[in-house]
């Protein structure tokens, strides 16, 4: 196909349109359809249109990044065959619903993020925001690290550069978790906080905790805050965010209920270390796992601290391990509110060791239950196997009204093939009934799963070749193909039960282990990951094969 980009002098836009629109098709640029590229402030900030024009057709942005995100469209929206593809025009200007589109690249474990080079960040970040994402944020993890000095926590450090110096390339925002009473592994002991209160096993105990209400402990945090936040200075974060629970917490009488009273003391603290190491950044207060179970006044607490000024956010973070808050929803909140879709690690283990994990109506339901008080959002991602909910999630940030099956269909279409949209839709509703089914340890669907594998066989059958090797429908097919193969397995085995359910929950790796089509399956999800053999600290995010399994 030939085409024509006229950039405009914004070079960097057509160079990833160009680049972009080869990847798919053979194309020459020296002539051919036109499409002009430019900005028009009247049409808002990260806000965008896609025009036919005589001739050829105009994508324009209200500004560069909204030029960025039209770009995305013009290519998603498209009809494309293996050689050409036909354009469509947006229905007059296009704006987000919600300010804050985040997702959150958790760097550990040994899972894509961790082990990705550079170049595949960067492909991965800017596909990201050509499907409407516009921050990204990350964590160095303290958690496993004996000090500032350490080795392996600076080469974190280093990888969260990376992705930082994609980032202010690809002119996306740039954030930084941290928990403000985590000390390193080598902190006195006489700092050490108490327990969390958890009776529902919701909120962890991970990390060396600190009790901030203990002599010296708020010093040696504030060294530790200003020492890590240093190393990333000359980035200059746009957001910081605090974070209460998982690692985090403490119980004591001193410091409880902690969202409400001991957190909110490390809240202001690394304000104090933000200013002083980075200055302006935004402030997000994260309140995972807050008020579980309820009626502890954490939510209370910090609302009422925010209206009297004790502590002050740019937005709230506020979600959990399944149904929204429900103080949130009846309670106005001083600062907007955003949500964190637990995408990666729901109730299959190891996460993503059975290919793509879509769960469209179980994230709908969420949404539908919280979009009134939320402006935006940042789901949890440890990989790459959850890549169509994080469009699903991204989806309703742009378009709080947005129905899911046409979100999943426009990427369905574009990231595997127009032809495939239905039967990939009926596949993903055959797994989730058994994802689900797996999360309350209940007699799976047979059926569902047999019904997947075939609808999985039948789109593999029909895909071009570019179709049947792009690496996000590989792991849907793995997915489809696994989940038949393994559920039949349990079928004719006989197995039935509490126990056996819960095996199969936990990968059920040795039903397959004899079975060559589903082990080659295994190494092809193992080389997509980027995993590295068991070395004990990557057991969450390592696909096992030849059975093994390390949970």
């Amino acid at each position: 196909m030939k085409l024509q980009i006229i950039d405009n002098g914004l070079e960097k836009h057509g160079e990833v349109l160009r680049a972009q629109i080869s990847r798919r098709i053979p194309a020459a640029f020296d002539g051919g359809m036109p499409v002009t590229l430019a900005i028009d402030p009247a049409l808002g900030a990260e806000s965008y249109r896609v025009d036919a024009a005589t001739p050829g057709w105009q994508i324009t942005g209200g500004d560069p990044a909204g030029l960025y995100f039209g770009i995305g469209k013009f290519l998603h929206a498209a009809k494309w065959s293996d050689t050409d593809f036909t354009p469509v025009p947006t229905n007059g200007t296009v704006s987000p619903d919600c300010p804050f589109r985040m997702i959150y690249f958790a760097l550990h474990f040994y899972n894509w993020y961790h082990m990705a080079s550079e170049a595949e960040l960067r492909e991965y970040m800017l596909e990201m925001m050509l499907w409407g994402y516009n921050s990204v944020i990350t964590i160095v993890p303290v958690v496993t690290a004996a000090g500032e000095d350490d080795p392996d926590l600076n080469r974190q450090v280093d990888k969260v550069r990376a992705v930082f110096r994609v980032a202010a390339e690809l002119e996306l925002k740039k954030g930084l978790i941290f928990i403000p009473n985590e000390g390193f592994t080598t902190a006195p002991q006489a700092f050490s906080g108490t327990p969390n209160f958890d009776p529902l096993h919701m909120r962890g105990d991970i990390g060396r905790n600190l009790c901030l209400s203990l002599p010296g402990a708020v010093e040696y945090m504030k060294k530790l805050l200003t020492g890590l936040l240093g190393k990333f200075r000359d980035t200059k974060p746009d957001y910081v965010m605090s974070w209460p629970y998982d690692e985090g917490g403490c119980n004591c009488e001193n410091c409880r209920p902690w969202g409400a009273n001991g957190y909110l003391r490390g809240v202001n603290l690394l304000r104090e270390c933000v200013r002083e190491t980075i200055g302006d950044a935004k402030f997000v207060i994260s309140t995972w796992a807050f008020d579980e179970p309820e009626g502890q006044g954490e939510f209370a607490g910090l609302f009422q601290a925010l209206k009297d000024g004790k502590v002050s956010a740019d937005y709230v973070m506020v979600d959990s391990h399944d149904a929204f808050p429900a103080y949130p929803l009846s309670h106005k909140c001083p600062v907007p509110v955003v949500n964190f879709p637990e995408i990666s690690m729901w109730k299959l283990y190891p996460w993503g060791g059975l290919g793509a994990t879509p769960m469209p109506r179980r994230f709908d339901g969420f949404w539908q239950s919280s979009k009134a008080v939320l402006s935006g959002g940042m789901p949890y991602s440890e990989g790459i196997y959850e890549d169509i909910t994080k469009i699903q999630c991204v989806g309703y940030y742009w378009n709080k009204n947005a129905d899911w099956r046409e979100t999943l269909s426009e990427y369905i279409s574009y990231e595997v093939d127009a032809d495939a949209v239905a039967p990939v839709l009926e596949m993903i509703d055959c797994l989730e009934k058994n994802h689900l089914a797996a999360a309350k340890e209940a007699e799976p669907d047979i059926a569902a799963a047999c019904r997947a594998e075939e609808l999985a066989r039948h789109v593999q059958a029909t895909l071009s070749k570019r179709g049947q090797k792009a690496w996000r429908w590989r792991l849907l097919y793995a997915r489809g193909v696994l989940d038949g193969k393994r559920h039949r397995a349990y079928a004719a085995r006989g197995m039935h039960g509490a126990e056996d359910v819960k095996y199969l929950r936990r990968f059920s790796g040795k039903l397959l282990e004899h079975d060559e089509e589903a082990q080659e399956l295994f190494r092809e999800l193992f080389a997509l990951y980027h995993c590295v053999p068991h070395n004990g600290n990557n057991k969450w995010t390592l696909v096992p094969v030849n059975g093994e399994v390390y949970l």
